[in-house]
């Protein structure tokens, strides 16, 4: 007995503890490597920060992807990021291949992306149209270096989104822990910066003077906190060449490339004088960068252009901070006007079309960026026959009428980080000579078109502008009356009329004056909107103190808001998906009747319970349409490979030949040892090699020692001719259909077929020794005398 637990004890060490140890001092002695490797500093750069064993994992959700973050100062004419991924074999099983690597740059917050090709909502602002870049760039995880440059970036902080490249997870293979080899994926990651050439200051509310031989050179100035263009008069001396251009170039909060400005205009050289006026970033640097052009500068616009009539609307421009309102969770806040009513932050916002309204907000780097910013806005009309949502009426099938009191008009809504833009009435937002499509464009003419919303996942920490501006119905008419002149169409000719009756010959001017009321409502929450649809759960994942909420889509919906169900399987195919796993497990009735005739009582009970786990815990771990659980899907899992494991476990007792005390001894430490086992790694080999590697031990050794002693074989000649040998060979079958041939997409299939080889084996493999010269499969009168039975019968009343 002694050295019965000698060996169970060595098995355990091996299996478990030098197996974690191995694969901890490999990883240890990896990031080592890593930590002592010196980056090569090119000439002029300097190391900012680096990032030294990051995990990497294939893409699923948010949940597994790796986020690093870097601070990118002021005054750079170059930032150097460096990439370098590695594989981790933690075992000495096969090899591992390098992995295709995708990490996502951006700066002022995570980079929104979808990499398993499910489309945004509706809803979601385009990330092609937000105002920060997403740089991508691949890699392998082939021990190489990979660079990237970013030339005059922008100060703040970047982050970089991580993750090995999304492979559809129903063609993959589902890998058994301990057959295959073990990779990880690290990440080496660092950021050089180069410094701009010395930048002179200058302040841009006053004329600048500039020395024609000088150019080029490059100014620096603060910008105030309003909204007033600025004006710079640039004064140019020692000029020796009539027909060259002088380019202005000026950009925000980093230096002015080649694509990269808010503004680029020429002048000519021969003027002494110049006004330069441009809208500015408040309370922002901006670099003005003054140049030579001796070509004839057709494709850069004339600095005369930006004059005063440009910027005429700025004059009715007003500025208002919005109000915040925390709530104490996870990126919940909300937006809105100063006021006293903390039950509510919905803004009406009062709007006449002589003024172009600016509300202000920020949103905080770090704390604020994990969650999505939802934006709202519908116009409040109060008039006859048109209220709310209600659609006012329609003439002629889609001909939308107007009274003198029930005017057309529109409101042009544009947001910008960093600036405010003009909103125009063509939809689009002007800043400086750029226009951008409008955030929304709000029309009184039916309930479709009054409400829009708008959500922006992952905000850019910084200064948000939403800027608001209202358009009369003039930009649309003169407009048919009809022919009383009671009501005119917008948009509508004679043609578009079957009764021409209908109209008149005279036309009416719309009206230049009009006001309205804008509801305006601007949270934020985790997830989307605080939840994800009614297929996801809403998750934090947290990295080096960053937070980021996500959705973990169930039932094979995905997308950001688990909303998308165009990979979700029907119900028929989920139905016989759970009944294969489900049904399967009723071949143990075969199983539990053999071994209670034989009687094997103990192994009968614990193939009983190996049905019932099983086929409970398939059906609650189904997609959530057809799933029922009777209990806890963890308390299911848990007992389904527990039995499972004990079945293994008895079935090798069963088969030995040792006496019943011996046999109750190793059944109770089996029960324990795998308990052990499932608790700490239930997918696992070891759990299931442990097992069955000391069971078929016990087994060969009781037989080789029964033999010795008797010189004949105990079973009958059948069992090792036929019985024993069927049975190992479904069992040989069984285990790699489970071990090599899983994938996601067969996966209802084969591990169906599990369940019915495993079950069928059972009753090749128990021998038939207990009873005398009867058929192995059906009962005799034997079985009826087994003590199990006595306590069932009645005993015969007593004659006095």
């Amino acid at each position: 007995m002694r050295y019965v637990c000698l060996l169970l004890f060595c098995i355990c060490y091996v299996a478990t503890g030098d197996n974690e140890d191995e694969m901890e001092y490999r990883r240890r002695r990896i990031i080592e490597q890593l930590v002592d490797t010196r980056p090569a500093i090119l000439p002029g750069y300097q190391l900012v920060t680096r990032h030294v064993g990051v995990d990497v994992f294939m893409y699923r959700t948010y949940r597994t992807v790796a986020v690093v973050f870097y601070p990118v100062a002021n005054d750079l004419s170059d930032a150097r990021f460096t990439f370098q991924c590695e594989e981790l074999h933690l075992n000495n099983i096969g090899s591992c291949s390098p992995q295709e690597v995708v990490i996502h740059l951006k700066r002022g917050s995570y980079p929104a992306v979808n990499p398993d090709g499910y489309d945004f909502p509706k809803t979601f602002l385009n990330p092609a149209l937000r105002e920060e870049t997403i740089h991508t760039l691949e890699l392998l995880s082939d021990g190489t270096n990979t660079t990237y440059s970013i030339q005059s970036p922008k100060s703040g902080i970047w982050y970089a989104l991580a993750y090995i490249k999304w492979q559809d997870p129903r063609a993959q293979k589902v890998e058994q822990q301990g057959l295959v080899a073990d990779c990880h994926t690290i990440l080496y990651t660092d950021l050089q910066i180069k410094p701009h050439d010395p930048v002179r200051y200058l302040n841009c509310y006053k004329s600048l003077t500039v020395d024609y031989d000088e150019l080029p050179v490059q100014y620096k100035c603060l910008a105030r906190d309003g909204l007033e263009p600025i004006k710079l008069d640039v004064n140019v001396i020692n000029n020796t060449i009539s027909n060259a251009y002088i380019t202005v170039k000026v950009q925000s909060n980093s230096p002015p490339t080649e694509n990269d400005y808010i503004l680029y205009c020429k002048f000519p050289s021969q003027n002494k004088t110049q006004m330069v006026m441009f809208h500015t970033h408040p309370k922002t640097h901006h670099y003005i960068q003054l140049d030579v052009n001796e070509g004839n500068g057709t494709d850069i616009k004339d600095c005369e252009s930006y004059d005063e009539n440009n910027f005429d609307e700025n004059e009715n421009r007003s500025l208002t901070a919005l109000m915040r309102d925390d709530q104490d969770r996870f990126f919940t806040f909300a937006f809105g006007l100063p006021t006293t009513d903390l039950q509510d932050v919905t803004s009406l916002i009062n709007l006449t079309a002589s003024e172009i309204k600016v509300l202000r907000f920020e949103v905080n780097q770090f704390l604020d960026i994990g969650g999505s910013l939802a934006i709202e806005s519908s116009l409040i009309i109060m008039s006859k026959g048109y209220y709310g949502g209600y659609k006012r009426e329609r003439v002629k099938g889609t001909l939308l009428g107007f009274t003198e009191d029930n005017q057309f008009f529109k409101v042009v809504i544009c947001l910008n980080i960093g600036h405010a833009s003009i909103p125009l009435q063509s939809g689009f937002c002007r800043f400086n000579d750029k226009l951008t499509p409008a955030l929304f464009v709000l029309n009184s003419t039916d309930s479709d078109s009054i409400y829009d919303k708008m959500i922006i996942p992952y905000p850019e920490g910084g200064l948000w502008y939403l800027t608001m501006r209202l358009f009369c119905d003039k930009v649309v008419c003169p407009c048919p009356t009809s022919a009383d002149g009671t009501k005119y169409y917008v948009g509508t000719t004679e043609k578009d009329s079957d009764d021409l009756s209908t109209f008149s010959n005279v036309t009416r001017d719309g009206v230049t004056a009009c006001n309205t009321t804008v509801l305006l409502s601007l949270s934020s929450a985790s997830c989307v909107s605080g939840k994800c649809s009614n297929h996801g759960n809403c998750g934090l994942n947290t990295f080096s103190g960053l937070v980021m909420s996500f959705c973990s889509c169930s039932a094979g919906y995905g997308g950001w808001d688990c909303s998308d169900e165009s990979r979700v399987d029907s119900l028929a195919y989920m139905l016989v998906s759970v009944f294969l796993l489900t049904l399967s497990n009723l071949l143990f009735f075969f199983s539990i009747y053999v071994a209670t005739i034989r009687l094997y009582y103990v192994e009968a009970v614990m193939y009983a319970f190996t049905m019932l786990f099983s086929t409970f815990y398939h059906a609650c771990d189904a997609p959530a349409q057809v799933a029922y659980c009777i209990m806890r899907g963890n308390i299911l899992q848990f007992g389904d490979f527990y039995c499972g494991l004990m079945s293994f476990w008895v079935t090798l007792l069963a088969m030995s030949i040792i006496g019943l005390s011996l046999k109750s001894f190793l059944q109770i430490i089996g029960a324990i040892v795998i308990a052990l086992l499932t608790t700490w790694n239930m997918h696992s080999i070891v759990s299931f090699l442990l097992p069955v590697a000391f069971g078929a031990v016990v087994m060969l050794i009781s037989w080789y020692v029964d033999y010795r002693k008797t010189r004949f074989f105990r079973y009958p000649k059948s069992y090792y001719s036929i019985y024993m040998p069927l049975g190992l060979v479904l069992v040989s079958v069984g285990l790699i259909c489970y071990a090599f041939l899983q994938t996601e997409q067969n996966y209802k299939i084969v591990h169906s077929l599990w369940h019915m080889i495993i079950a069928v084996s059972v009753v090749f493999l128990l021998p038939d020794v207990r009873r005398r010269a009867s058929n192995p499969f059906v009962p005799n009168r034997e079985c009826l005398k087994s003590p199990f039975y006595s306590y069932f019968r009645r005993s015969r009343p007593q004659s006095p």
